[in-house]
């Protein structure tokens, strides 16, 4: 139940999306990631890439948790 295939994929695109929407697409981001070397840049995206992973991944198991917990249950 807790650990799932689909969710992790999920949970990694939309942190992907998420990591290159909020590092090229937002000024304040942009500038700040201007100003770093590439060494640090790529752990920065790494970085936030895994914690964005797992807080989609452990709110995708919330919902699934609670929605599994409250269906009525077929007989």
């Amino acid at each position: 139940m807790f650990i799932s295939t689909k969710r992790g994929i999920v949970s990694a695109v939309l942190s992907l999306l998420f990591i290159f929407y909020a590092f090229n697409f937002v000024p304040r981001n942009i500038n700040i990631i201007a100003t770093r070397s590439l060494p640090r840049q790529i752990f920065a995206y790494v970085l936030n890439f895994v914690i964005f992973f797992i807080v989609i991944y452990l709110i995708a198991t919330l919902i699934a948790y609670l929605a599994k917990k409250f269906s009525p249950k077929s007989k």
